[in-house]
């Protein structure tokens, strides 16, 4: 009897324990997840000349995304999908075009990306739901971290490891940000906007250009041994630098002050020595401080709003002091943010330049004449009646584009008329129309910088 309870008690033992040991890796395995409405940020390859439904569509993953606390699908990652339907303009912006010579139907084309291949050859089905794609995208950055060469001066006042990975990424946004500029080349932009001025030409979607393709269903990646969590005095180096997503789309036109926002960072935060302070998808709060919307005589609408709590996942939320630092926009919105973390539009140097070229083609189209001299004659009597075909082609042009330059031959008065026409838009839109308003849409890539507090109220 004593050996029979001795092998059952050492049988209790042992599934006690193991239970004991399946519990501790079971509470310490985490799941690597990426959620459904998690965008995956993807740029074309190549340019695609806009043809059919169904056709295929390649794209290379522009940044890495993170599950918990660590890269899933690489930068780099292919990405295949097929233009799903075409999307018809409004009536407006039809109107628009066609006003400035261009009777190309304006088809917008849906991509839906459905095959993800991972570096190491693993293919994952996906379903996305994807936004209009979005060309020469670039990071503005405060006025104060473009005077300091970036995030290099700053990091001097930053803990070294964290220093470090702020570093690392910003140069990683930088080299994104120059690659999206170059490319297309030059050479093959300039072509694409001169086969734009004609009035039936085809539609590209263009090399470098960017999609945010939301999740429609979550992506497993296993399970893995969670991050050695941070402890109670570890707290975000002091003015570090957080990567997160809008989850609140904000427009300084219609977005009051006091509007509440919500971002979610995209990357994991670590202290100094590596423990886990504040894992992906960590939910940032705060509310919009200041906007103002754009007016007439080209003056830009303007857009501030504060970070004020952090709440990680099943965690409470805590003080969190942060203001805009670096965001993500089309090269052509002219954004910065100045010290402040305000965001605003800025005007042109060269808009100028538009109104005084239409102003000047409109005074040679009205200069019917080329006038010659001659030498031996003892009086300088003009010899008159020859057209002046530059003055208005160049005229025509300016009011209805390549056709304009073709129907100013026709008469005098029609090139004066389109040479009017086309001044008084250039003036109006450069000069006296509207200004530009700061958009940042739902999924807009942002950095938002610590106040140099924020670290002691985290806690």
């Amino acid at each position: 009897m004593s050996c029979r309870l001795r092998a059952v008690v050492a049988c209790v033992v042992v599934l006690i324990s193991s239970s004991a040991v399946g519990g501790q890796v079971q509470d310490d395995r985490v799941a690597l997840v990426v959620e459904p409405g998690r965008p995956l940020r993807v740029r074309l390859n190549e340019r695609v000349t806009i043809e059919h439904v169904g056709q295929i569509v390649t794209a290379t993953v522009a940044d890495p995304v993170f599950a918990y606390d660590r890269v899933v699908i690489p930068a780099g990652a292919a990405v295949t999908g097929h233009i799903a339907s075409f999307a018809s303009p409004s009536r407006w912006a039809r109107a628009r075009t066609i006003v400035r010579g261009d009777f190309t139907p304006q088809r917008t084309p849906v991509v839906q990306f459905d095959m993800l291949t991972l570096p190491d050859g693993t293919q994952l089905p996906i379903s996305t739901a994807v936004e209009t794609g979005r060309e020469r995208i670039t990071w503005s950055m405060t006025t104060a971290a473009a005077k300091h060469s970036g995030v290099v001066a700053r990091g001097k006042a930053q803990v070294a490891g964290q220093a470090k990975q702020a570093i690392a990424v910003a140069k990683q946004r930088v080299r994104d940000a120059v690659i999206a500029v170059k490319t297309p080349h030059k050479m093959q932009r300039l072509k694409e906007a001169a086969i734009a001025q004609l009035p039936y030409h085809p539609q590209y979607l263009r090399a470098g250009t960017l999609y945010a393709a939301e999740l429609a269903a979550s992506v497993s990646f296993g399970e893995i041994i969670a991050a050695e969590p941070a402890l109670p005095g570890d707290k975000p180096s002091p003015q570090g630098v957080l990567t997160a997503r809008l989850v609140t789309p904000l427009d300084s036109a219609t977005t009051p002050k006091g509007t509440p926002i919500q971002a979610v960072l995209t990357e994991p935060v670590f202290s100094a020595d590596r423990r886990l302070i504040f894992p992906e998808g960590t939910r940032l709060d705060g509310e919009v401080t200041f906007a103002k919307h754009a007016a007439s005589m080209h003056r830009n609408g303007q857009l501030r709003f504060l970070i004020e709590r952090v709440r990680a996942p099943e965690h409470e939320s805590k003080a969190l002091l942060a203001s805009l630092y670096a965001v993500e926009a089309k090269q052509d919105d002219r954004l910065v943010v100045d010290d402040e973390g305000g965001a605003s539009a800025t005007n042109s140097k060269t808009r100028f330049i538009a109104p005084a070229l239409a102003l000047m083609s409109l005074h040679a189209a009205v200069d019917q004449d080329h006038r010659r001299f001659d030498n031996d004659a003892d009086d300088n009597e003009p010899v008159v009646g020859q057209a002046n075909i530059g003055g208005r082609g160049v005229a025509g042009w300016f009011g209805f584009g390549l056709l304009g330059a073709g129907l100013g031959q026709i008469s005098r008065p029609v090139a004066i008329a389109l040479g009017v026409y086309g001044a008084a838009r250039a003036t109006y839109s450069n000069l006296l129309g509207k200004g530009h308003d700061v958009v940042f849409p739902a999924n807009t890539l942002i950095q938002v910088q610590l106040s140099p507090v924020a670290s002691a109220q985290s806690q």
